[in-house]
């Protein structure tokens, strides 16, 4: 694997609390649930302005708008189509590159358990990006980041070692980012600091 120099210039997390999305206007605020809002406010508080590329991640997507769905098709024999296109995995990068116009385009990734690992990745791989893994089940959680590569920058992307123990949760990237730890260890990949 080709080592990467890269830098996180911004972060953002929540979990399990109410955030402010007054910023937001008024008549696309009203649409949002709980998890749109999550994944909004973490992605404002790292974006600045441009086009970057854009990596949306969430192993469930919004599980409270599906069941909401499930049940309308079971009782009603149909769903609303608002309901349907909020629903959607990629609903909240969607309408935050509709907010911001950005054309530069998005990924919106579930990989299972990797899902975090995998995001993370494909922020690092696309030179300019904004990171954001939102989460519904198990608890409210959204974290968003802000990844350029920089010959001068303070991260490293190596390949892991066999006798290096993954540690890719919500807990453990979040740690990583406030600097409680070095690194960030995925199946095949690590994130390092690097000590100048």
């Amino acid at each position: 694997m080709k080592e990467i120099i890269f830098d996180i210039k911004k972060y953002s997390y929540i979990k399990d609390e109410e955030c402010d999305v007054s910023f937001i206007p008024m008549l696309t605020r009203r649409k949002l649930n709980k998890f749109g809002r999550c994944a909004l406010y973490t992605l404002y508080k790292v974006y600045e302005k441009g086009n970057p590329r854009l990596v949306f991640a969430s192993e469930y997507g919004d599980i409270e708008r599906v069941n909401k769905l499930i049940i309308q098709r079971n009782e009603d024999g149909e769903v609303s189509p608002t309901g349907f296109s909020s629903s959607v995995h990629n609903a909240s990068i969607g309408l935050f590159s509709l907010l911001e116009n950005n054309k530069t385009g998005y990924n919106s990734i579930s990989a299972g358990k990797k899902t975090i690992a995998t995001g993370f990745l494909e922020s690092i791989l696309s030179t300019n990006a904004i990171f954001c893994y939102t989460e519904s089940l198990g608890g409210l959680k959204s974290v968003s980041a802000e990844i350029q590569t920089s010959k001068n920058g303070k991260y490293i992307l190596t390949e892991k070692t066999q006798d290096e123990i993954t540690k890719d949760s919500f807990k453990d990237f979040t740690e990583f980012l406030d600097g409680k730890c070095d690194l960030f260890v995925s199946d095949i990949y690590k994130v390092q600091r690097i000590v100048k």
